[in-house]
């Protein structure tokens, strides 16, 4: 048999649903996917470009500084040229007057060693004669 319908449930009427706010809607629902990947991809793509900014700015910075550098040694370069220049010219210039000095010292010594030589040879010479030997050949008269 079957079960009789009991009409006392049927006549009541349903509680009332509740209607819920647009907001607390979405926040069940939840964010798309594809929202939080556009956000973060946008966040990434900012974050990278700056980086990427800031990578150049500091390669032309240093671009700056090494051209910088580079006229500064260019400039010591040719200051560093003249000083030598002038120093070797000053440098030869005391050898120079230095071998001149030397010249004039060993002409005057080698003139004393003749002078000195002669005397010795003449010396000789007056002894033997004196002594009565014979005069060589070879020496001189």
């Amino acid at each position: 048999m079957p079960a009789p319908v009991e009409t006392t449930a049927a006549m009541t009427e349903p509680a009332p649903q509740h209607t819920p706010a647009l907001g607390s809607e979405a926040a069940r629902q939840g964010v798309s996917p594809n929202v939080v990947m556009g956000v973060f991809g946008g966040l990434l793509t900012t974050l990278l470009g700056a980086l990427i900014g800031l990578m150049m700015w500091q390669f032309s910075s240093l671009g700056s500084r090494i051209d910088a550098q580079g006229a500064r040694i260019d400039s010591l370069r040719t200051e560093l040229r003249a000083e030598i220049g002038g120093l070797r010219t000053e440098l030869r210039t005391e050898l120079h007057s230095e071998i001149g000095g030397l010249r004039a010292e060993m002409q005057a010594g080698f003139r004393e060693i003749n002078a000195i030589l002669l005397d010795h040879t003449d010396r000789l010479a007056r002894l033997e004669a004196a002594a009565g030997l014979p005069r060589s050949a070879d020496a001189p008269h």
